[in-house]
């Protein structure tokens, strides 16, 4: 994978290394067979970003489409089959943006593979398992108002996500964060 992220980083520019400690956090405890994603940042022709949401979420959170990548899959593959599974767009890569390693108390890693994208047309998800329930294009600083709405989620468990909303958000909300930055660094 190593040599794979080196690669990645000639192609697409070297992205922004962010290691994030998430402490005793529920949702990643549950999904130990997970470890990695990609992080879908689309840019769109108004130069606002693609966020989505799903029926089950709080009414009215949106946040950056992510997507699995399965053990042994190659990062770029993932990218082009999550693009297709979460939108049904055809897009080009603009940058690697960034690359987060989270580490959790019980002492796993997890990595965020973020790439910014540059995609025409309307998003339709292809893969039904996904949820998808929405789009809304958001600016920049929109990004950091989803993070700060993502940290203050409530602690009530949720059975789709096999932990507390606080958990999760507060995983999520680091994305966000992080996305805000790089967009603005060179």
């Amino acid at each position: 994978m190593h040599q794979e992220l080196q690669e990645l980083a000639l192609r697409y520019g070297r992205p922004l290394e962010v290691s994030h400690n998430l402490g005793a956090n529920t949702y990643l405890a549950v999904g130990s067979h997970r470890i990695a994603e990609v992080c879908l940042v689309f840019r769109r022709p108004n130069g606002l970003f693609l966020t989505m949401t799903k029926p089950f979420y709080p009414t009215g959170l949106y946040r950056l489409p992510t997507g699995g990548i399965g053990l042994g899959e190659p990062v770029l593959e993932a990218l082009e089959r999550e693009i297709w599974e979460e939108t049904g767009l055809e897009a080009q890569i603009l940058r690697y943006l960034a690359h987060i390693t989270y580490q959790h108390n019980e002492g796993r890693l997890f990595h965020s593979h973020i790439f910014l994208l540059a995609a025409n047309g309307i998003p339709s998800p292809q893969d039904d398992l996904e949820q998808i329930s929405g789009f809304r294009d958001v600016s920049p600083s929109g990004l950091l108002e989803i993070a700060r709405e993502l940290e203050h989620l409530p602690p009530e468990f949720s059975r789709e996500l096999g932990a507390t909303w606080n958990d999760w958000g507060k995983f999520r909300a680091v994305a966000h964060q992080v996305v805000a930055q790089a967009l603005v660094e060179p």
